[in-house]
C-alpha cells in the first residue's frame, strides 16, 4: 500500500469504532484554555488515572501543558456545537461557554457536561504526530444523566438504541 493510501484506510478502518467525545480544558496565566480530544480513555484504578491522546499541532495544549493542571469535559449528545468550538484553532473557545471552576486547580469544567475529570499531568510520551498524555486523577463527578456524544466514521452520533446489558 502508498503512504496515502495506507492513511486513507486507517481513517477508514479506525473511523469503525465509536468514541466519546471531550474538551481538555485548563487555564493560561489565568485565561481558559480548551481543545476537543477523542483519544480518551480510563487507564488506571489504582492510582485512578486517566490517558489522552492530543495532536502535537495543538497551540492549545502547550498552554495546558505549562501548568499541568487540566479538567477532562465529557460532551453529552447536545454539546456537538461546543466540541466543534474547541476542535477550532485561533478563536476565543470559551465566548460564550459556561464555566465554573474546578475545586481543586480551578481550571474550567464545562456547564452542561455528561461528567468532568480534574487531574494532573502525570508523564508524557511520544506518539507519532501525538502526545500520550497519562493523567492522575485529582477528582471527578457525573452530572445529569444523559446520551453521550459519539464520534463515529467521522461524524459526531447519538445512541437511539436501548442499551443492551453484557451477561
Amino acid at each position: 500500500m502508498q503512504d496515502q493510501e495506507l492513511i486513507d484506510e486507517y481513517r477508514r478502518v479506525l473511523g469503525l469504532f465509536p468514541t466519546g467525545v471531550v474538551v481538555v480544558s485548563g487555564l493560561s496565566d489565568g485565561t481558559p484554555v480548551g481543545l476537543t480530544v477523542q483519544s480518551f480513555m480510563a487507564l488506571s484504578l489504582r492510582p485512578p488515572m486517566i490517558l489522552l491522546s492530543v495532536d502535537r499541532k495543538s497551540t492549545s495544549w502547550p498552554l495546558i501543558a505549562a501548568t499541568g493542571k487540566l479538567a477532562v469535559n465529557v460532551m453529552a449528545a447536545d454539546q456537538g456545537d461546543v466540541a466543534l468550538t474547541f476542535a477550532k484553532s485561533g478563536t476565543d473557545k470559551f465566548a460564550g461557554i459556561p464555566w465554573t471552576p474546578a475545586p481543586h486547580t480551578g481550571v474550567p469544567l464545562i456547564e452542561g457536561c455528561q461528567a468532568w475529570i480534574e487531574g494532573e499531568v502525570a508523564c508524557t510520551y511520544d506518539g507519532g504526530d501525538h502526545v500520550i498524555i497519562t493523567v492522575d486523577v485529582l477528582t471527578l463527578h457525573a452530572g445529569p444523566d444523559a446520551q453521550p456524544l459519539v464520534f463515529f466514521r467521522s461524524a459526531f452520533r447519538q445512541l437511539d438504541q436501548p442499551s443492551l446489558v453484557a451477561g
